[in-house]
């Protein structure tokens, strides 16, 4: 628990709790927003295409927005951070943020196997999905909507719930 309080008195967490400027919590909230926007948007079309729920979007020309996805998933880990920082006590051991990272971990972790895969294949639309392509989109999907709803959950609860 120190180190939690510990986290909450950098100067980081101190700046996107307590700043008066728009470059404190509202900037970091924002990013954060555009950067789940990029994340599950992109990934959200691929599961849905993997999953089978889109079959008519080609695969191989999605390969080309993994670094898209990319810079979005670092954009929600700074801003992430700097969020966690700010409430540390209450928002770490809150059951919503740790379904949340765990979600976030394997959906990213799915997203990986997805690039490193499927889609090294330059021919990936012609040939037939292999059934573990398909239960990686559906679950990229649900972990997403898990992710998400988890998310938005933390700031409802943290009042709530003790820190331990």
């Amino acid at each position: 628990m120190s180190f939690l309080l510990w986290l909450e008195s950098t100067s980081i967490g101190t700046f996107v709790r307590e700043g008066q400027s728009l470059l404190a919590y509202p900037t970091f909230i924002v990013v954060h927003t555009i950067g789940l926007s990029i994340v599950v948007g992109i990934s959200g079309a691929m599961g849905a295409r993997l999953a089978g729920l889109a079959p008519t979007i080609p695969l191989a020309p999605l390969k080309k927005l993994f670094p898209i996805i990319w810079f979005g998933f670092v954009l929600n880990l700074i801003s992430g951070s700097g969020l966690a920082m700010a409430s540390a006590a209450k928002t770490v051991p809150n059951p919503f943020f740790l379904t949340k990272i765990f979600a976030v971990i394997v959906a990213v972790t799915i997203l990986r196997v997805l690039q490193v895969r499927i889609f090294r294949d330059p021919d990936v639309d012609n040939k037939p999905l292999a059934p573990m392509g398909r239960m990686l989109g559906i679950s990229l999907l649900a972990l997403w909507m898990i992710a998400t709803i988890a998310g938005r959950l933390i700031g409802y609860s943290v009042d709530l719930i003790s820190p331990i």
